[in-house]
């Protein structure tokens, strides 16, 4: 049964729901569609799914019934094909509000420790992301240019074939990749803490070198210092996490990736605490 909920495009969803529904009921078409939703075009659906035509609120209700959509898949449905239809970013940022606030919450594939190697340099996560927009047709040395900082061919040939290895990515019949989960974590328990954050250490590197190597324009750095209790701290941590959770399902929605990005956030004491900390 095609998830509606993990769809980020509506033209997407009912190319898969249509071919799921071809392969198991042989009468299944574009005409029988367009009947029981009442369309009278019997191509709609067709025009619909490859671009050539848009939904308005009437056409979509019809299509959301004709499929038997629950109420909230019903809302869903109707704000992602308004947030897809949106030619300007007030109308995107509208509809994808309210997507958020009917959307179920999406999975995060948790990493377990045998496939850890994932994070053992900073490139393999780049090159996950990467594989999905860019067909660099088994150039490994245009793969690994268009890092930054670039990697050698035989780094970026090693990274695909661990990211293979560890089943984050898999080709199609098409030879093009696709990752086999949008979003990724891991919990790792203390001892293995220092696998992460050598990870992370390294991405904190290619931030500071990315005020030499990318132009201002390219990026943003900001700073602000707060004098804070334990207890703000705490909530601070939690919001940041809350913060970074809504990026990633906005990543997840943007069905047009141009350029991989790496969001780094730093929050720590740079002083005692007073009456508590000896000097």
């Amino acid at each position: 049964m095609v998830n509606l909920f993990e769809y980020q495009n509506y033209r997407d969803y009912l190319k898969a729901y249509y071919n799921e529904q071809k392969a198991s009921k042989k009468s299944f078409s574009y005409r029988s569609f367009s009947k029981k939703a009442g369309i009278q075009a019997p191509s709609f659906l067709f025009y619909v799914i490859d671009g050539k035509r848009n939904l308005t609120k009437n056409s979509l209700l019809k299509i959301s019934g004709a499929i038997g959509h629950t109420r909230e898949e019903t809302d869903y449905f109707e704000n992602l094909v308004f947030f897809n239809q949106a030619d300007n970013i007030h109308d995107k940022s509208l509809y994808y509000s309210r997507i958020v606030e009917v959307r179920k919450p999406f999975d995060i594939q948790i990493i377990p420790l045998d496939r850890y190697e994932y994070y053992s340099v900073w490139y393999h996560s780049v090159i996950r992301e990467v594989v999905t927009f860019f067909d660099f047709k088994e150039n490994y040395a245009a793969l690994g240019a268009v890092l930054i900082p670039p990697i050698s061919p035989k780094q970026a040939r090693d990274s695909i074939a661990l990211l293979e290895k560890l089943g984050f990515i898999e080709r199609d019949q098409q030879g093009l990749f696709h990752q086999t989960s949008n979003v990724i974590g891991v919990h790792p328990v203390p001892k293995e803490t220092f696998i992460i954050e050598k990870f992370q250490m390294e991405m904190l590197q290619a931030a500071l070198q990315s005020y030499e190597r990318i132009p201002i324009y390219d990026r943003m750095s900001s700073s602000t210092t707060f004098s804070i209790s334990e207890e703000t701290f705490k909530l601070f941590k939690l919001k940041a996490r809350e913060f970074r959770k809504e990026l990633a399902e906005i990543a997840r929605l943007d069905s047009s990736q141009e350029r991989v990005y790496q969001l780094t956030m730093n929050l720590f004491p740079v002083c005692r605490r007073t009456g508590h900390d000896k000097a």
